[in-house]
Order: structure tokens, then sequence, then C-alpha cells
């Protein structure tokens, strides 16, 4: 998997969470670690898409309040 644009933080927090999953022999463990994961990776995606609807309705005010159309109109 490519990791784009990774912080130097974020490179040592994957490496730290590659080895406490290589070094863990539970599988209960390795199925909680997986959901904290994946449940992380969801809200990030929610997160962006939150962040990017906010810019979008921002740059549609400044439109219509600097030159009078709605982007959405076409």
């Amino acid at each position: 998997m490519t990791n784009h644009r990774l912080s130097i933080e974020q490179k040592f927090q994957l490496e730290a969470a590659f080895r406490d999953i290589d070094a863990c022999d539970d599988i209960g463990k390795l199925r909680e670690i997986t959901k904290a994961i994946i449940t992380a990776q969801e809200n990030e995606k929610a997160f962006a898409r939150e962040a990017i609807s906010r810019m979008r309705q921002e740059i549609d005010v400044q439109m219509i309040s600097s030159f009078g159309f709605n982007r959405a109109a076409g």
C-alpha cells in the first residue's frame, strides 16, 4: 500500500502500530486493533468529506456575493 504525503510523525505512528500488530499473538487483540483501525479510517474519511462539503458551501457563498451567481446553477 502506498502512503501518500505522510508526515514523519504519521510514518512513525504507522511503524509503531505495525510493530504492535507483528508482536501480537492474541487473535482477540488483533481483532480489536483491526476494528480500531477501520473505525479510525472511516472517521477520517467522514471528516474529510464534511470539510470538503463546508469548503464548497463557503466557495458558493463567496461566488454569489462576489459575482452574483451560483456555481451549482451552471
